[in-house]
Order: structure tokens, then sequence, then C-alpha cells
């Protein structure tokens, strides 16, 4: 007579082995995948030390922490893979990239005006830029002049920048510090006139939400409006611009449109109950069969079906 143990043994085994040989059957998928996206990466012109570069900042990361980050929990990134990655990058010919200046640019203004923790724009990394290449050495003058308009030392800020925006007068970059610069001192009717004279503001979507923000502190809601109302329907997904439509109609007391551009606002961040909330009101107080009204109604519509889209995947 067959041992129920030893049938339960031998289940369990199987099971595992199972078990095993799915997980060691994703494990080699995954390295495969690797191996593709080095290819893709040397063939597009990128580094394709980058990936197992990538890969082991993750790992660092995990091994540091309590918590590995989300992707790890179900990708696992055993010492195998990154050593097959790493192993397969070395086969390849060196790719040598150079950073953009708008790289070295963005990466200044995100850590000088949105840093936090260790995240932050220091003056050892600018004084490395500085000893740099052309593109480091700008913007290490650039974050400096950064650093001093968040100390709101205004003065200081524009002597430092002046020299990079006499060089290149229609840099974005320099024109968007310029103008937090002219805000910060309450002169909007200079940056209005730098702005208007960009040679690429019709074409650059920061200078138009800049000469916008000029416009509104400058107390020309109304030309701000103009260029907004242009600004939001040839760019439906930037909050930035709908946030900055809603003052300007509250600033021209059109009750109903800033309701309506606030509710876009809403919209983009997913909260739909409160767009629709805002878009009924301002429809009770357009006039009755107006093409406004029927425009809020038909926008009502089309968040009501999104709704009804979006409700099998809302948690509850």
């Amino acid at each position: 007579m067959a041992s129920p143990q030893a049938g339960m043994a031998a289940l369990t085994g199987t099971l595992a082995g199972t078990r095993q040989g799915m997980i060691s059957f994703t494990q080699q998928n995954e390295q495969e995948a690797d191996r593709i996206g080095i290819q893709v990466l040397q063939r597009a012109g990128f580094d394709p030390q980058a990936m197992p570069s990538f890969l082991e900042k993750l790992l660092d990361q995990a091994r540091y922490s309590t918590r590995p980050p989300e992707i790890l929990l179900t990708h696992p990134l055993p010492e195998s893979r990154l050593a097959d990655a790493r192993n397969r990058a070395n086969q390849m010919r060196p790719v040598v990239v150079q950073s953009s200046a708008d790289f070295y640019f963005a990466k200044a203004r995100a850590l000088g005006m949105y840093n936090s923790g260790r995240n932050q724009l220091t003056s050892d990394l600018l004084d490395q830029w500085s000893k740099g290449n052309v593109r480091q050495q700008h913007a290490a003058q650039y974050g400096r002049a950064l650093q001093a308009m968040e100390a709101s030392k205004y003065d200081e800020a524009r002597k430092t920048l002046q020299p990079l925006l006499s060089a290149e007068p229609n840099n974005a970059w320099y024109l968007d510090l310029a103008t937090d610069i002219d805000l910060g001192q309450k002169r909007a009717n200079d940056a209005i006139n730098r702005l208007k004279n960009a040679r690429d503001l019709r074409v650059n979507p920061v200078l138009q939400l800049n000469l916008a923000n000029a416009y509104l502190q400058g107390g020309q809601p109304k030309a701000a409006e103009t260029i907004l109302n242009r600004y939001t329907f040839s760019h439906k997904d930037d909050g930035n611009g709908w946030d900055l439509l809603a003052q300007a109609e509250a600033a021209l007391n059109n009750r109903d449109q800033e309701l309506a551009a606030r509710a876009e606002s809403y919209a983009l961040a997913g909260r739909l109950d409160q767009a629709i909330s805002l878009l009924s009101s301002a429809s009770a107080q357009a006039k009755l069969g107006s093409q406004q009204q029927a425009r809020y109604d038909a926008r009502i519509d089309q968040l009501r079906q999104l709704q009804e889209r979006f409700k099998p995947y809302t948690k509850m």
C-alpha cells in the first residue's frame, strides 16, 4: 500500500520543481531582455554601459533599504543578472555621450528650485561644473544666478545672469530666469518688454507662459487671457496654463470661465468629481442657452464618460 506521506512529499517536490522552473525561465527571459536592450542602446548611439550602471544603482538602493524599489519587488535583480549585463556591455564598443547644455540647465533648475534632502544645487557641484567644458561653465554661472534669486538676492542674480543673457538674448533658460528676477523685483514691465521681443516666443511654450504670468503680475489680465486662451487650446494637458488662465479670469471677474479653467486643472489631476462640480457651477452662471453654457455641458458629458471608463479601475 502506498504511503500518503510519500505521496505528499513527491507532490511537494514536483510543485517546488515547477515553481523553480518558472523562476528560472523568468530570469532567463529578463536577462535576454537586458541583452536586447543593451543592443538597442548601442545601435541608437547611446552608451551601453548605462544599463548596468543603472541596474547597479537599483541594487545599491535595495541593499541599504528595508524596502526595495517597487520595480525590484516584481522584477528581482540577482547579482548574476547584473554581471551578465555588465559582461554584455563590456563586449561592445564604448560610446562617449556628451550631455547637452539643456541637460545641465535643467539639472541646475530642478536642483535649485525643487530641491529636497540630499538633492540640492550645492556650491561643490557648481565649482565642479566651473572646471568643466563650456556647457558646464555656463550652467555653473546660471546655477549661481539661480541660487541668488532663490535667496531673494535679486541684484546679485541679475549681475550674474546678465553676461549670459547678453551673449545669448534668445536663450529660453536665461529668459525664464530673467523673468523670475524681474517679477521678484516687481518689474513686470521689464519682463514683458523682453519677452515680447523674444525670437522664439511664438513657438516656445515656456516663453508664452512667462509672458502671460508677467502680464498677470503687471496688472494686465486681459492680455494674459488672450495668450492663455490660445495656449490652453494648443496645450490642453498643461496644468500650468489652466492655473494661470483661472487667475486671469478671476482678475477679469469672469466667474464662469474661472470655474471652467479650474475644472480643467482638477480633471488633469484625476479629480473628476470636483471638475464636474465646478463645470456645473460654471454652466449655472453662464447665460441660459448660450454657446458658453453648451460648451460647459458638453465637457461635463465628456468627463462623465471618462468616469465610466475608469470606474472598473477605481479602488474602493
